[in-house]
């Protein structure tokens, strides 16, 4: 096909998949150590921004949601859209269902017992519906309550409502640099806009959370677009770029720079995501190793159930005495933790989000393969 009318493809891009590996371990890396401290983070100082391992979703979601549904999603009808409506929603509800339930479960378990748990005040039944109609990081609540994590999904769930509006935008973009202008200026607006709003990216609710996630995966969308419209092949530089820019981060993570630094810091890991799709070398060989591969097809659930697991478990450690351990026990038992939470959303994974996905994502239909 012409330049200008690329086709992307759905063929599957391990490397991006390990990737997603790497953002969950951010985050579960950060709250494992808040909830366990091991002084995990004095040893591996990156962790300390964590958080951003969110943003990295954001923007790894743009570039596959782009890269899987774009030519179907190009000109769309009635039926496209409901298709891809229906792809996302079994990818989200499922294990976002289950992991409430749980948590109110335990809710309730603990408070009948008298057992003290983290920022009880905020969970509400009546936010309830809005966890499940996937609002509740749309303002409707001051914070967001219940599995605190899944604001994301909340904030995620706007911008795929928005793609049947992005994808044909995208299609007018026919230039490699043009798409790759479009990136930069999508994380610059959002930055500036942080800036002025005088917003943090601890913001989960409302204004902050849609501009986040939107700037964000319209970055990840035309960097996909960029990929597509690169006239010769992928050459070995995209191992260099993103292993060059993930290094970068992780140096960037560790320095005490302040919370201006946190875009600068996103651009990096747009930056690694662009490599890695570009890679067909050492680079694609490591995330696309298959114990990374795995974690990454179980990042989902390890993102979703890592909140109650953690205010689980981090009673019992209480309960055992590890404020009094020595620092070797300590570490034992952050790694016990990780441990943990990997095995439940192990579980999760295989009893709810891939029956879920394999059962259910075709009920609607099949998108004409692009």
């Amino acid at each position: 096909m012409r330049a200008g009318h690329t086709s992307h493809t759905s063929q599957y891009v391990a490397p991006l998949t390990g990737i997603r590996a790497l953002a969950a371990f951010l985050v579960l890396g950060l709250h494992a150590d808040q909830n366990v401290p091991s002084g995990a983070s004095s040893l591996l100082p990156f962790l300390d921004r964590g958080y951003l391992g969110v943003d990295f979703f954001f923007v790894l979601s743009g570039f596959i949601i782009t890269h899987v549904y774009l030519v179907s999603m190009a000109r769309p009808n009635r039926r496209a859209i409901l298709i891809f409506f229906w792809h996302r929603f079994i990818r989200l509800y499922p294990v976002h269902v289950a992991v409430l339930a749980g948590l109110v479960a335990v809710f309730i378990l603990a408070r009948t017992a008298g057992v003290s748990l983290n920022h009880t005040e905020d969970w509400r039944f009546a936010n309830i519906p809005w966890h499940l109609t996937l609002l509740h990081a749309w303002g409707v609540t001051a914070k967001p309550g219940w599995n605190v994590p899944s604001w994301s999904i909340s904030a995620e769930w706007f911008a795929y409502l928005l793609f049947p509006l992005l994808a044909p935008a995208l299609m007018w973009v026919r230039e490699r640099a043009a798409a790759l202008w479009l990136a930069a200026a999508a994380l610059t607006a959002t930055a500036l806009l942080f800036a002025v709003a005088d917003w943090t990216l601890g913001g989960w609710v409302g204004a902050p959370a849609l501009t986040r996630v939107f700037g964000e995966f319209l970055c990840g969308a035309a960097l996909c677009r960029a990929v597509a419209l690169s006239p010769d092949r992928p050459r070995p530089s995209g191992d260099l770029l993103g292993a060059g820019a993930f290094a970068a981060f992780l140096i960037g993570a560790a320095a005490d720079l302040g919370d201006n630094a946190d875009f600068a810091l996103v651009v990096l890991l747009a930056l690694t995501i662009l490599g890695a799709a570009t890679s067909r070398g050492f680079l694609a060989r490591i995330l696309g190793s298959p114990p990374l591969v795995w974690l990454g097809e179980i990042s989902y659930s390890i993102y979703m159930v890592r909140f109650p697991v953690l205010i689980v478990i981090r009673r019992f450690w209480e309960h055992v005495g590890f404020a009094q351990w020595e620092t070797a026990g300590k570490a034992i038992a952050f790694l016990a933790t990780i441990a943990l939470v990997v095995a439940i959303a192990a579980a999760l994974f295989y009893l709810v989000e891939r029956p879920a996905r394999t059962r259910l994502r075709d009920r609607m239909g099949k998108l004409a393969p692009a």
